[in-house]
C-alpha cells in the first residue's frame, strides 16, 4: 500500500521572461523562474507543458523535468532571512511544485513517487545559481542557498500524467537511503564531512550527471575548487 507523504500545495508554470537588473554586474535576466500558480497541468517526461527554461544547459531536460519545492523550505528561508515571500504567488525560486510536511531531509536521490496520475523518481537537489539572487532582490540569496541546503530537488518523469492542486504525493520505493538531499547539499559544499557518502553519491546510478559532476570536482579539488564563483556571482 503506498504511504501518503505529501499534498501538492500550488503548481506553478511560466514562460521566459526578461528582467532588467539594477546594481548587478549583468544588465538583464533571461529566465523561466518567474513561474505562475495554476490549477492543473500536464507533465511530459520534459516537464509541464506550457512550462519554459530559458537555459537549457542547466534547467530543464529529462532528468530535471520537475523542480519540487516544500512548504517547510519557504518557512526557513524567510526565517533565516528574515523575509516575508509567499508561497501562493509568483515563484520566487522557480518552483514547479510547493509540497506540504517535508524537507529536503525526508527525499532521497532514486526515490519513486506517485503524483497525481503520474509517477516520477528524485534525481539531484537544485544547484543554486545567481539567478536566485536577482529574482529574490537579495544580493546574498543564492549564497545562502547553497550554504544552507534549502534547495528544492529535481524529478524526472517515469509516467506522464495530470497532477492537480491537492493531489497526494506517496511514496513508492525508496533506492539510495543515505542520500537524502540535505546530505548531499552538505557533501557539495564540504565532501570532506563523510569521504565515504562523497564516494558512493559520485558512484550512484541515481544521482543526476550536473550535480554528480560537481560534487566530482569539489571531491577531488577540495578547497581549491572555483567552480561556483561563476555561478553565485
Amino acid at each position: 500500500m503506498k504511504t501518503t507523504i505529501a499534498k501538492v500545495l500550488f503548481i506553478k508554470i511560466g514562460k521566459v521572461t526578461t528582467t532588467k537588473l539594477e546594481n548587478s554586474k549583468r544588465k538583464e535576466m533571461l529566465s523561466g523562474i518567474k513561474k505562475q500558480p495554476v490549477s492543473k497541468a500536464f507533465l511530459t517526461k520534459v516537464g509541464f507543458l506550457g512550462d519554459k527554461q530559458a537555459d537549457l544547459l542547466h534547467h530543464g531536460g529529462e532528468n530535471k523535468a520537475l523542480f519540487m519545492f516544500s512548504q517547510q523550505t519557504y518557512e526557513e528561508i524567510n526565517k533565516q532571512c528574515k523575509t516575508s515571500f509567499e508561497i501562493d504567488g509568483v515563484a520566487h525560486f522557480g518552483e514547479n511544485i510547493i509540497l506540504s510536511n517535508i524537507s529536503e531531509n525526508d527525499i532521497c536521490i532514486g526515490d519513486i513517487y506517485s503524483i497525481g496520475e503520474s509517477k516520477i523518481q528524485i534525481t539531484q537537489p537544485r544547484q543554486a545559481c545567481w539567478k536566485l539572487s536577482a529574482n529574490t532582490n537579495k544580493n546574498e540569496m543564492t549564497k545562502f542557498i547553497f550554504e544552507s541546503g534549502l534547495t528544492g530537488w529535481y524529478a524526472k518523469v517515469l509516467k506522464e500524467g495530470s497532477i492537480s492542486k491537492n493531489d497526494e504525493m506517496k511514496f513508492i520505493k525508496r533506492e539510495e537511503s543515505d542520500l537524502s538531499i540535505k546530505i548531499l547539499n552538505k557533501l557539495i559544499v564540504n565532501p570532506s564531512l563523510n569521504i565515504n557518502l562523497a564516494k558512493k553519491a559520485i558512484e550512484s546510478e541515481f544521482l543526476g550527471k550536473p550535480f554528480k559532476e560537481s560534487l566530482g570536482k569539489r571531491y577531488k579539488l577540495k578547497e581549491k575548487d572555483k567552480q561556483f564563483e561563476i555561478y553565485h556571482t
